[in-house]
């Protein structure tokens, strides 16, 4: 509203108010004239991604595209320097690989085609960077290589003077490799690298850096290790390695499965190793015996005065390696075991004609089970063995039922060993009866 009811005409005849209005109009008019004649200006738009549709390719031919992740190219526009230069444009402008002409897997040349998102862009695309990148189209596939350790030794030998050390074991034998068929098959094995100290004296494990490798040694473009770090035929892995403490220790044999009584097998068994000595590694204390075979009396089966000959294999056994000598490292070496009994006595302990004729009794019988003897099999004696003159006196009282691997559900007709309840005597052999479960 105008004061005093003064018309807005009248305005115009106010100098003060004329000379403002002239000045406002005058900064509207310039402002306008400059945007609208202002010339136009050229700039160049950097790294902008090219697309790769291959939905029609995946979808006929199974192939996917292979190296297309970061492909950009670089555009030229021209526009109003205000248009131009707005971050808007970068998200207009659109760069598509063209897959039409892939027809099959291979390396492919597609055609750049760049234009705007926006029907009528306010800005013209004058030229980019390239027309046209190589991708690679392929199957998708996966396969396991194996893991190989290729380790640089800082100073010296790994393992320090008076010790060795076994082969460097990664965490896993083999990873899985993923990507172009073409480059997969052609992967034989991840090399492991790292450098690490030497002189150690004690197991140590450290992280290698995996690298995917040809049959002539070239990395694969394209091909990576599933479930490690995302980087392409890269990764990491850890991998470990046992310090042994060299030694040179008697060899000795254990025995299992000692007849009742007898609580040291020096006692009735003489035995000889050879050789009788050898070079051990220890990963824990050293001894002055190791234990190389471990054989049951049962096995055990000449009579008094014979010999019974084994040959074993020993590696590596509760923390206790045997040096190979070539190698330098843990390794197989071949020891003659020749095992002699003292004074044993053969005799036979006379069955009855009919089963129920037979009172067995009955060890670990741990669910109380109860049963009748139905069967005393063909034989019609028992053959045992005793220290010195104690098998003479054995008689069926000393036969024993050993339930202990009868389970609580058993029914029916079953096979149970037949033990001797005696000390220092054992049954030459194995011998069961066979007895029906009672519900």
């Amino acid at each position: 509203m105008i004061k005093n009811g003064r018309k807005l005409s009248e305005l115009f005849y106010n100098n003060k108010f004329l000379l403002i209005f002239s000045v406002v109009a005058a900064v509207i008019i310039w402002i306008v004239v400059a945007v609208e004649f202002s010339p136009e200006t050229e700039i160049t738009i950097r790294n902008v991604p090219v697309r790769v549709v291959s939905t029609g390719v995946a979808n006929s031919m199974n192939l996917e595209p292979f190296g297309a992740e970061n492909l950009t190219v670089d555009v030229t526009v021209v526009g109003k320097r205000y248009i131009v230069e707005d971050d808007s444009v970068v998200k207009d402008i659109d760069a598509v690989a063209n897959t039409g002409s892939v027809t099959k897997a291979g390396n492919h040349k597609l055609t750049i085609e760049v234009g705007s998102v926006s029907t009528r862009p306010q800005y013209k695309i004058v030229s980019y960077s390239v027309s046209e990148v190589e991708v690679l189209f392929d199957y998708y596939v996966e396969k396991q290589v194996p893991v190989n350790p290729v380790i640089s030794i800082e100073n010296g030998e790994f393992a320090a003077e008076g010790y060795f050390a076994a082969d460097f074991e990664p965490e896993v034998e083999k990873v899985t490799v993923y990507g172009p068929k073409s480059e997969v098959e052609s992967v034989m094995q991840a090399d492991a690298y790292a450098t690490v100290a030497g002189n150690m004296t004690e197991n140590n494990g450290f992280t290698a850096s995996l690298k995917l490798v040809k049959p002539n040694g070239d990395t694969p473009k394209y091909a990576g290790i599933k479930s490690s770090k995302n980087d392409i035929a890269s990764g990491d892995i850890f991998i470990n390695t046992v310090i042994y403490k060299e030694a040179v220790a008697n060899t000795a044999v254990t025995f299992t499965d000692l007849p009742a009584g007898l609580a040291d097998a020096g006692d009735m068994i003489e035995y000889t190793v050879e050789p009788a000595s050898a070079v051990f590694g220890f990963s824990d204390g050293v001894s002055e015996a190791v234990s190389v075979a471990t054989i049951s009396f049962n096995d055990l089966d000449f009579k008094s005065g014979g010999e019974k000959k084994f040959v074993v294999e020993y590696s590596a056994s509760r923390g206790v390696a045997v040096k190979d000598t070539e190698t330098g490292k843990p390794g197989t070496q071949t020891f003659t075991i020749r095992v002699s009994l003292r004074d044993v006595q053969y005799s036979n302990i006379a069955l009855p004609s009919q089963p129920d004729s037979l009172v067995i009794k009955d060890i670990n019988n741990k669910h109380h089970l109860k049963y009748e003897i139905v069967s005393l099999g063909d034989s019609q004696s028992i053959s045992v063995c005793g220290f010195g003159d104690k098998a003479y006196s054995l008689t069926t009282n000393d036969l024993q039922l050993d339930f202990s691997a009868v389970t609580e559900d058993a029914t029916g007709e079953i096979e149970v060993p037949v033990v001797l309840g005696a000390d220092y005597c054992w049954i030459d052999g194995n011998y069961s009866v066979k007895v029906k479960i009672i519900k």
